[in-house]
């Protein structure tokens, strides 16, 4: 696997900006965290996936690894939301540096 090449987010802005009206624009790669998702929503993803995470949690503790995971990710997500005034995913474009 190439790791040196250009990071998932960066090219995200231009598709989205061309392609956004006419599909859902989602981002897989490089989200580990809930401050990953808001900036990859704020950069114009509408979903993003974090099968890594996730499966971290589910072999560490089974069904419970991957709730908990979920339910951390959420966390930061809301306190990311929090820390920027935000009361939702759509005002993140407004408020979270990119």
């Amino acid at each position: 696997q190439l790791d040196a090449g250009e990071s998932t987010i960066k090219p995200l802005e231009t598709i989205a900006a061309k392609y956004g009206d006419q599909i859902e624009v989602m981002m897989d790669s490089g989200i580990r965290s809930g401050p990953d998702v808001a900036r990859a929503m704020a950069t114009g993803a509408k979903f993003t996936f974090m099968g890594r995470s996730f499966m971290y949690g589910v072999s560490a503790l089974g069904t419970s690894g991957g709730n908990h995971t979920i339910s951390l990710l959420k966390t930061e997500l809301q306190q990311v939301m929090e820390q920027l005034n935000c009361e939702n995913v759509a005002d993140f474009p407004n408020h979270l540096i990119k």
